[in-house]
């Protein structure tokens, strides 16, 4: 089961990190734009050397600036998480190097590539979040200066990408600035409609295997549980009904524990929008 579920999120942050490097090689870069991150300050170095005569590989660049991250990351963040990330880092820079230098699909139309280009980083982005990983980067930068100065991820990926744009704005004509946002503003409206890292939910687990469950889920996660006992309808048979609040990015790691102790529990995901009371705030694992 675990083998399943590895492979299954293996298969996500390949797909999200492809789909990453499209919005970026065919969209972003083309149209001269500059992506968020750590994508965005590689892509303004190779800017600088290309000013210089020098020609740089875009995918050897990112790699070269995710270095420090990932040593960061490994030392301040839950290995599982940083692993994979290194995984999508590299997968990535094997990409961009490929399709590094390429045309414009849409001619000039810069706006259509921005537009473009924040769906699929967006989105490739959201679906590596949503497998419990990352396309590494300020992701885990964030992640780190979230947990040691106990700081919104959200306030550190903002601030950093204030500052690419404060560079592009000075650097590039004024609407390279404007359609650079564009292109962040899509791609985090598409990450927060499809998954945000601190997004809370609500958990129900029918299940005959309650208290193993519970017991499970306390010794791997900081959340409380709570267990109902419940009969089935038609059966009449005994069930317990696990309740717990918890935030999106650890369902994946939830539903991984809970079907290996029991394949057939039945699982239900509410939003919570608004909650009272103590919760804890996890980074991501």
């Amino acid at each position: 089961m675990n083998l399943r579920f590895e492979l299954k999120r293996l298969m996500f942050v390949t797909l999200g990190t492809a789909i990453f490097v499209v919005g970026i090689s065919f969209f972003i870069v083309p149209a001269a734009l500059v992506p968020g991150g750590i994508t965005g300050f590689a892509t303004l170095t190779q800017y600088g050397f290309n000013q210089l005569g020098i020609s740089i590989n875009l995918g050897i660049l990112v790699l070269l600036f995710n270095i420090p991250v990932i040593i960061i990351g490994i030392k301040g963040i839950s290995k599982t998480f940083v692993y994979y990330s290194v995984y999508s880092i590299v997968l990535q820079s094997l990409l961009l190097g490929i399709f590094d230098q390429r045309e414009m699909i849409f001619g000039n139309d810069i706006l259509a590539s921005s537009i473009f280009g924040g769906i699929a980083i967006g989105l490739g982005a959201a679906i590596a979040l949503k497998s419990g990983s990352s396309l590494g980067g300020m992701d885990i930068l964030s992640q780190y200066i979230a947990l040691k100065f106990k700081l919104s991820v959200g306030h550190v990926s903002l601030f950093t990408n204030a500052i690419i744009l404060t560079i592009a704005l000075l650097v590039f004509e004024p609407q390279v600035a404007l359609y650079t946002l564009l292109a962040l503003a899509v791609a985090n409206l598409l990450i927060d409609r499809l998954h945000t890292a601190y997004k809370r939910v609500r958990l129900d687990i029918v299940t005959p295997y309650g208290h193993q469950v519970k017991d499970a889920l306390i010794a791997n996660f900081i959340r409380g549980i709570t267990i109902i006992d419940g009969v089935g309808a038609y059966t009449g048979a005994s069930r317990n009904v696990l309740w717990m609040v918890t935030q999106t990015h650890e369902v994946y790691d939830i539903q991984k524990i809970v079907l290996a102790i029991d394949p057939d529990a039945f699982m239900t995901m509410t939003p919570i929008r608004h909650l009272s009371g103590k919760f804890n705030k996890v980074i991501m694992k």
